[in-house]
């Protein structure tokens, strides 16, 4: 039989062992690395149905629209949460929401914000564009995290329609967001990030003339006010207000032209509008230099050289010919952007 020494000692023996392998074992443990395996691929099948477009801003090149936008996946809440919008201005979150739908789940936000866009203004009134808002992956790369479009589920439902313009069509689409950097991950191998990214994408066409009557009324009433002087035939009573006449036509055309440019925002470009301005122009300087050779002419006939019948149907010929040719300019021009919208 054990003393009560010999329990005791006995029982610090088997302590003492237990520490070792204790202490053993964490030691080991403690000088290994975790190993870490990669996540598994996770996909989300997103939509947007857009229900409001607003505050067209030619000038800034934005514009504002509300939207619902959903994720069905595993962990679609977090997709939604980590989602941001590269073209966006400013975006609020007015509602969220999410449920379980079996083995996935299904969330849901009501957004409001202002995207950029590019107006290209070039074939005003027959512009079209195509609005876009851009929805990406913040944190995790692909194929990680990956989008997949809900088209079937997707579109827009305007609460009030859009003054001056028509709706086309809408697409949805996912493309990827590639980056020449690893912004810096030490957990990154490469020198590049893969990001999931979608895309909807309204297409939209100008459905209201009343702005380019507007920016065209003074280069076609300047227009008409040359062709209706120059019927009153050149000599030396008319001359100085027939010229006086062109040079106001002149100078209204230039302020107007001016002025539409900077409506359009166009200050750096040729649009359809510019290029009918410079048709005016050019027609008001053609009318001009047929007013000062007739003149010339008239002189010379007062003298008994020429025929003064004859200069006042070359007079009534020179401010023909420029009104047809402008005229036909301005419909090739308007004909060539109507077929290219």
């Amino acid at each position: 039989m054990l003393t009560a020494a010999s329990s005791r000692s006995l029982a610090w023996v088997v302590l003492g062992l237990v520490s070792l392998v204790v202490l053993g074992t964490a030691a080991h443990a403690y000088g290994q690395v975790p190993s870490v395996e990669p996540p598994h691929p996770v996909r989300h099948k997103i939509g947007a149905f857009i229900t409001d477009l607003h505050g067209f801003d030619l000038s800034r090149g934005t514009f504002g629209a509300n939207f619902w936008i959903w994720a069905v996946g595993p962990n679609s809440a977090r997709a939604l949460q980590t989602m941001e919008f590269p073209n966006a201005d400013t975006i609020a979150v007015r509602l969220e929401s999410t449920m379980p739908r079996g083995d996935v789940s299904w969330s849901q936000r009501k957004l409001t914000g202002t995207f950029h866009h590019q107006w290209d203004l070039g074939n005003y009134p027959f512009d079209r564009h195509a609005l876009a808002i851009i929805f990406e992956e913040g944190i995790e790369e692909e194929p990680a995290v990956s989008y997949e479009a809900d088209a079937a589920n997707s579109g827009f439902g305007l609460e009030e329609a859009v003054e001056g313009w028509r709706i086309r069509s809408m697409r949805i689409e996912v493309e990827s967001a590639t980056y020449a950097t690893n912004f810096g991950d030490p957990a990154t191998s490469g020198s590049a990030s893969r990001f999931g990214r979608l895309r909807a994408v309204l297409e939209l066409e100008r459905s209201d003339w009343t702005g380019f009557a507007k920016l065209t009324a003074a280069l076609y009433a300047g227009f008409l006010i040359c062709l209706i002087g120059c019927l009153v035939p050149v000599n030396a009573t008319t001359f100085a207000p027939r010229v006086t006449l062109l040079v106001a036509s002149l100078f209204a055309m230039v302020i107007n032209m001016r002025s539409a440019s900077a409506a359009l925002g166009s200050e750096h470009g040729l649009t359809l509008i510019d290029k009918l301005h410079v048709a005016g122009l050019a027609y008001v300087v053609a009318i001009a230099a047929a007013t000062v050779l007739v003149r010339l002419r008239v002189e010379h006939a007062d003298r008994g050289e020429g025929d003064r019948y004859k200069l006042a149907r070359l007079d009534h010929r020179s401010c023909i010919v420029p009104a047809v040719i402008f005229i036909v300019l301005n419909v090739a021009l308007l004909l060539q952007a109507a077929i290219e919208r």
